[in-house]
């Protein structure tokens, strides 16, 4: 009896061909359609904040103070966000943005406002509560760190009985990187 030992080399290199082929397609679909193009760097894990908005009863120079405090997650470099902040309400519908943050000093400049914010929607005035508190001159929000800045009251006055009448306040903090949204909290009057 005459036994032929044949090795299985026609179906191995047949294997080794498709899987060659596939990779080679796979990589020249990246390069002609710019897939690797397209990815954009993750967002950063900030797990919790916690937003707080004081409105104080009295005259026009009383406080309308937003504070958003991280809480736990990955820390943020300032100069990553974006921060978005809306009012609306009976007498009032309007949006400000906040960018090329840190400011310097303790109030906000005109560069720090995207498109100028025209309805002065946040308080630029001279204030040592109007910025980000970064301690000890670290320019990374991490936990414990807050963003702290006030609501102009001629703009969007969210006290009783005061005009112009405001009773939502939205505030969205924007990896700009990424384009993702890392905070956002609602404040009701």
């Amino acid at each position: 009896m005459k036994r032929q030992d044949r090795a299985v080399t026609p179906v191995i290199s047949t294997i080794l061909m498709v899987a060659i082929v596939v990779i080679l397609a796979a990589t020249a679909s990246v390069f002609f359609f710019d897939v690797a193009g397209s990815i954009t760097e993750p967002a950063p894990n900030v797990a919790d904040t916690t937003g707080e908005f004081e409105v104080a009863d009295g005259v026009a120079g009383d406080k309308q103070l937003v504070k958003i405090t991280h809480i736990a997650g990955d820390g943020v470099r300032v100069n990553e966000l974006e921060i978005v902040v809306r009012a609306t309400g009976p007498g009032v519908d309007t949006e400000a943005r906040l960018v090329d943050l840190p400011a310097d000093g303790p109030s906000f400049e005109n560069e720090n406002f995207a498109d100028g914010d025209p309805d002065n929607l946040i308080d630029n005035g001279d204030s040592t509560t109007n910025n980000i508190v970064i301690s000890d001159g670290i320019d990374v929000w991490s936990a414990g760190q807050t963003i702290t800045f006030r609501i102009n009251t001629v703009t969007a006055d969210f006290r009783e009985g005061e005009t112009p009448d405001a009773d939502e306040l939205e505030v969205v903090i924007v990896h700009t990187p990424s384009g993702s949204i890392i905070s956002q909290n609602t404040f009701t009057a």
